[in-house]
């Protein structure tokens, strides 16, 4: 399925708001590393090396990231790795909540996944686009194949990831706060 010439039916790329999160998060992570070795605090270094990998890591997503459709099947980009794959390999695509947001998986007939790099939604920019971008991947394949299914997560699934995020969020600012008050 390699690439030679011609142009994608589809091109996504990552939500370009998500670098508001990532710039501050990044700045803040050797911020708390240096607080939590100056005034040693395994808090602030925890929370600091987080910030600062969650970050970097983000910033070459959004950087590299690209799911892009073609006739014959899905390329994709994600933090440097690449990956294709036929639509007649791909059963379908799930909805996959994260501690972060959520992401869309591509799930090949022998159970393999994909993780896409779009469309993603994060934990605090929502993505407006996700599930157009979504539905629009699910139509792509051609040749008269049928649309790719769905799998969203269970409602149950889903309140667990936003109690656990919320949880995390809370955490994040209860220990950037008293690494900054210390």
């Amino acid at each position: 399925m390699g690439r030679t010439s011609g142009e994608p039916v589809l091109r996504l790329h990552p939500e370009r708001r998500s670098p508001l999160i990532a710039i501050p998060a990044l700045a803040a992570g050797p911020v708390l590393l240096l607080a939590g070795i100056l005034d040693p605090s395994v808090t602030a270094l925890i929370v600091g090396f987080g910030a600062t990998a969650f970050a970097a890591r983000s910033l070459v997503i959004l950087n590299c990231g690209v799911t892009e459709a073609w006739p014959d099947g899905l390329t994709n980009r994600l933090a440097g790795r690449q990956a294709e794959v036929a639509w007649e390999r791909v059963v379908r695509f799930v909805v996959v909540p994260t501690l972060f947001g959520r992401l869309v998986q591509a799930e090949e007939r022998d159970g393999a996944r994909i993780s896409l790099a779009a469309p993603r939604s994060g934990l605090i920019m929502r993505s407006p686009g996700f599930g157009d971008q979504l539905n629009e991947l699910t139509r792509m394949p051609g040749g008269g194949r049928e649309p790719v299914p769905v799998q969203a997560p269970e409602p149950a699934q889903a309140v667990v990831a936003h109690l656990v995020q919320s949880a995390l969020a809370l955490g994040f600012m209860g220990a950037l706060a008293m690494a900054l008050l210390d």
